[in-house]
């Protein structure tokens, strides 16, 4: 259940750490490149995770982004790699968790996996007290022409922008806004975690935390570099 849910939190900020050459909280640029380091609540490292802006091309109103990720466990080892895209439209940005590569998930070769979802709508000009779009994940696995393994479902509610704080981190001190939201997760019973997002004017995701439904945190995420800013 662990892993599913770091797979799911994985599948929602992704496409968030980079973004737009149009303003806003989201710094992009061609060629530049972030790790973010996951732990457990036991401060623990767990996953480390690099992303890279690999291409852009103009689109109606802004640009298109694509991206490249790699994950490694605590030991270095590389665990998966996948591309995904996001863009940018008049100074907001939008995630698009459907065009996450499969690559990332556990699978055989026959093994058949979709990611289908909502995009989540970050806008240029934040402010404390706006409430954001909410939004949904569905992750289904299984055998081509078989049964279903896996069907996982996330709806992403009450998103928030709660205040401003200060998130220092080994790549820096930054001036963050707070986000949270609820995400209720549906796969073998029902599950709502709490979570927090920090972001910075010109850099994007900052830190992320996921807590149980006694307030406990379980997971969190910051960046522990940045190249080609």
């Amino acid at each position: 259940m662990k892993k599913i849910l770091f797979i799911l939190g994985f599948l929602l900020i992704i496409n968030s750490t980079f973004a737009q050459d149009c303003g806003g909280y989201f710094a992009f640029k061609k060629g530049m490149k972030v790790e973010m380091t996951s732990y457990d609540k036991k401060d623990k490292p767990t996953l480390t995770t690099k992303y890279e802006v690999i291409d852009y091309k103009p689109v109606d109103g802004g640009v298109s982004m694509s991206f490249a990720h790699e994950v490694y466990d605590a030991k270095g080892k590389l665990i998966s790699k996948s591309e995904s895209s996001g863009k940018c439209v008049g100074g907001d940005y939008y995630t698009d968790i459907r065009n996450i590569s499969s690559d990332m998930m556990p699978k055989s070769p026959d093994m058949k996996v979709t990611v289908t979802g909502d995009q989540m709508i970050y806008p240029r000009d934040l402010k404390v007290g706006d409430n954001l779009k909410d939004a949904s994940i569905n992750v289904k696995s299984g055998f081509e022409g078989g049964m279903t393994l896996m069907n996982m479902t996330a709806s992403i509610t009450n998103r928030k922008a709660e205040g401003y704080e200060t998130v220092e981190t080994p790549a820096g001190k930054f001036e963050c806004v707070k986000l949270t939201y609820n995400m209720n997760v549906k796969f073998m019973g029902n599950r709502t975690l709490k979570c927090t997002e920090y972001i910075a004017k010109g850099v994007g995701l900052v830190k992320t935390e996921q807590y149980d439904e006694k307030g406990n945190r379980q997971t969190y995420m910051v960046v522990t570099k940045i190249e080609g800013q």
